[in-house]
C-alpha cells in the first residue's frame, strides 16, 4: 500500500503560538497561517546551538514558514522572519498568550480564516502599542467567534427585527441574538444596547461597556472552551494579585 501523498507548502504568513520540546534537538511548533490555518509543525533541529534559524522560533513573531505535509503533522522546511516580535510585557503580554491559548483550542486543523489572521495581527500590533488590554480582547474575540461560525447579533432584536436601542437593556441568548423580552432559557446574558453597539462597531471605552462585553463574551466562548480552564487566565490572576501585595 503506498503511503500518503506529501504536499509541498510554500513559504506564507504565520505566527507560532505554541512551542514545546521534541526528542533532543527539535521543537513541535502551533502555527497559525494566513493560507492554511492552523498547523501543528515539527522543526528539525532548531534547538541546536548550531542551527541558524534557532532564533527565529518566537511565538507572536511575523514569519513566512514553509512546510511539507503528510498526515496531520508537517516538518518545517523553511522560515524567514518578516518584522520584529512586538514587544510585549505585563498585562499586554498575557493578554497575548490568552489570545494564543483560544486559537489552540479553538480553530480546527487546516482551515483557513486569513479574516482572523488579520485580527490577529491588528490585535498583536495594539498590544505591542499598549493600548487598553480589555477593548482589545473583545475585539478579537468578536472576530473569533465569527470565523467559527458563532458571530454575534448585535444591531437588532432577533425576535422583532427591531434596530438595537442604545438606552434599552438586552437579554441575549447565546443561540439566538438580544431581545428586549426574556426568552426564557438559562443561557441568557443581560446586557445594554449601548455595550452593543460600541462592541459592533468596536469603539468600547467605557468601562461599563467593557465589563457587560466581557461577561457576554466569557460566556460565548464558555460555550465552545468547554469546563478546562484557561491557563492565561490563571496567568492574569497571579498578575493582579502580585500587584495588590506590592
Amino acid at each position: 500500500m503506498r503511503g500518503a501523498a506529501v504536499m509541498r507548502i510554500a513559504l506564507n504568513p504565520c505566527y507560532i503560538l505554541h512551542l514545546r520540546p521534541y526528542r533532543e534537538t527539535s521543537l513541535i511548533a502551533d502555527v497559525m497561517s494566513r493560507d492554511h490555518g492552523r498547523v501543528t509543525l515539527v522543526a528539525k533541529g532548531a534547538r541546536r546551538q548550531s542551527s541558524r534559524s534557532a532564533g527565529l522560533y518566537q511565538p507572536m513573531r511575523p514569519l513566512e514558514m514553509a512546510w511539507t505535509l503528510r498526515g496531520e503533522m508537517g516538518t518545517v522546511t523553511g522560515i524567514e522572519a518578516i518584522a520584529a516580535a512586538e514587544s510585549l510585557s505585563g498585562k499586554w503580554l498575557i493578554a497575548a498568550f490568552y489570545i494564543n491559548e483560544l486559537l489552540v483550542r479553538l480553530l480546527h486543523q487546516h482551515e483557513s480564516h486569513p479574516e482572523l489572521f488579520a485580527a490577529y495581527a491588528r490585535a498583536l500590533h495594539d498590544l505591542g502599542g499598549m493600548l487598553p488590554e480589555e477593548p482589545t480582547l473583545r475585539v478579537f474575540e468578536k472576530h473569533l467567534l465569527l470565523s467559527l461560525g458563532y458571530g454575534l447579533v448585535l444591531d437588532h432584536d432577533f425576535q422583532t427585527g427591531l434596530p438595537i436601542e442604545p438606552d434599552a437593556t438586552y437579554f441575549y441568548a447565546l443561540d439566538r441574538g438580544p431581545s428586549r423580552e426574556d426568552p426564557g432559557g438559562n443561557a441568557i446574558v443581560r446586557i445594554s444596547g449601548s455595550s452593543l453597539l460600541a462592541l459592533q462597531s468596536e469603539t468600547l471605552t467605557d468601562s461599563a461597556q467593557i465589563l457587560e462585553c466581557k461577561q457576554l463574551m466569557r460566556a460565548m466562548l464558555g460555550e465552545q472552551l468547554g469546563t478546562r480552564p484557561l491557563g492565561s487566565r490563571k496567568l492574569y490572576r497571579q498578575l493582579v494579585a502580585n500587584r495588590a501585595s506590592n
